[in-house]
């Protein structure tokens, strides 16, 4: 194992997603590939913005991403990683995770289980069980 990737939104269960896969790049010796990938507004809506809006949306996007990054490298360092990457994009979440992760040559995917019940879960969909359909990798969901 020589790349783990790890995907936060800053939520607690993404905390746990960040803990676990940094212990598991620890115990392995491999690096730590943190992602956070934002969800933009839906286009139908963008289009009413003005260019200036567009331009603070996409700052703020992209500071709330850098803060995200941020937190979870720190809890990443308390545990005493040596290589943390970060990635942040845009786009549709579960495949963006996914385009990174071969890009990256990740090894696994580590995700937090979002906390809807299982009936909710199917009719809606969540990121971690299109990554668990989708991916060419070894994905681990925790809880």
């Amino acid at each position: 194992m020589k790349r783990i990737l790890v995907a936060t939104d800053g939520s607690e269960g993404a905390d746990r997603a960040v803990d676990y896969a940094a212990q598991w790049a620890r115990d392995q010796g491999a690096e730590l590939l943190i992602v956070n990938v934002v969800h933009g507004l839906p286009e139908q809506l963008l289009r009413n913005f003005t260019h200036a809006q567009h331009a603070w949306l996409d700052e703020l996007f992209e500071s709330l991403a850098a803060e995200t990054l941020g937190k979870a490298r720190e809890r990443a360092h308390k545990i005493g990683i040596g290589t943390i990457l970060l990635e942040s994009r845009s786009g549709d979440v579960a495949p963006t995770i996914i385009d990174i992760a071969r890009e990256m040559h990740a090894d696994a995917i580590v995700v937090g289980r979002r906390g809807v019940g299982q009936a909710a879960g199917l009719l809606l969909g969540s990121v971690s069980q299109k990554l668990v359909s989708l991916a060419p990798l070894p994905v681990s969901v925790i809880p």
